[in-house]
């Protein structure tokens, strides 16, 4: 990922079974996706927030301090880094785990 100070918050094992996006992709720690977890939607790492909340937001004019006010649990560094990687890429991504 490209903020080198930024480290995802530990997470047990437990809550990591089953999901596509294992240590050593750029992705973790970063997007989780579960077809146990909201339906396989691309998520924020340790939420339940899918990413494409984040552009329905952005796309209704909404800004990223008022996302981070609505889901709590998401990180400003985690919106910073997913707004760095282009949308397709990652909210594509639960239709193919």
């Amino acid at each position: 990922m490209g903020n080198p100070t930024w480290q995802p918050r530990p997470l047990p094992a437990s809550a990591l079974e089953g999901d596509a996006v294992k240590p050593g992709n750029p992705l973790f720690g970063l997007v989780w996706i579960n077809p146990e977890r909201m339906s396989g939607a691309p998520c924020f790492y340790g939420t339940r927030v899918p990413i494409k909340t984040l552009f329905d937001y952005l796309g209704a004019g909404e800004t990223v301090d008022a996302f981070l006010d609505d889901f709590a649990g998401v990180e400003r560094e985690q919106v910073l880094e997913v707004l760095k990687l282009a949308p397709n890429r990652i909210v594509g991504l639960g239709a193919a785990a």
